[in-house]
């Protein structure tokens, strides 16, 4: 479980979202009851922690793969539309045909996010 919990780690953190701490004039694009909140951090945190849970759900470890022993992460990078949807879902450095493809899977059943804005 680890193991899942590390390649999800590394989807969410290194995703192509504009999942940065926010600098200058960004908003980062965030899930509904997060843009609420003042503070940037937490607003981060609190994005970063439902991404987290959407993924964990979403993500189902292929049992080809496990049985393999294949383990790592994949860096995954995609882009939040201005309709929060989310679109081109690339695999930037994999680790395997299976584990990519359920990693891409993951990512495309996101729900819609509120987009990232510029001010």
């Amino acid at each position: 479980m680890k193991k899942v919990l590390a390649l999800l780690a590394a989807i969410v953190l290194l995703s192509g979202c504009g999942a940065k701490k926010p600098q200058g004039g960004l908003v980062n694009a965030s899930y509904a009851g997060c843009e609420q909140i003042k503070d940037p951090n937490a607003e981060f945190k609190c994005f970063n922690n439902k991404l987290s849970g959407y993924l964990a759900d979403e993500y189902s470890y292929p049992e080809a793969a496990r049985s393999l022993g294949i383990e790592g992460k994949i860096y995954a990078n995609f882009i939040v539309e201005s309709d929060g949807s989310v679109s081109n879902v690339k695999v930037v450095k994999g680790l395997d045909a299976l584990l990519d493809a359920e990693a891409v899977g993951a990512v495309q059943a996101l729900p819609n996010m509120i987009p990232a804005t510029f001010d």
